[in-house]
């Protein structure tokens, strides 16, 4: 494995409450994590609580409830919380 680790693809999944983005992110936007940097494009606050469960993929981590090399996860945002599905696609 190289020292960043192996390629993530990162999704936008859905965004409950019927609500939209403020941020303006659509489901279906994708990114590929190959570092620690915030991807172009995604809102700081989502990635700063999807990036330690990214990283972790990232390094060859899997979740103890699944056992899995993916993971659904949602930003900070009550009133429109977008749902992200991250896995890897490369190892």
């Amino acid at each position: 494995m190289s020292e960043s680790g192996v390629p993530v693809r990162v999704e936008i999944e859905d965004i409950l409450v019927g609500g939209e983005c403020p941020m303006g992110l659509e489901v279906g936007r994708a990114w590929t994590v190959a570092d620690g940097h915030v991807p172009e494009g995604m809102c700081a606050s989502a990635w700063n609580s999807i990036m330690p469960f990214v990283t972790a993929l990232r390094f060859g981590g899997t979740f103890p409830w699944s056992g899995e090399k993916e993971i659904r996860l949602t930003c900070p945002d009550a009133a429109n919380p977008v749902v992200f599905h991250a896995r890897v696609i490369d190892e």
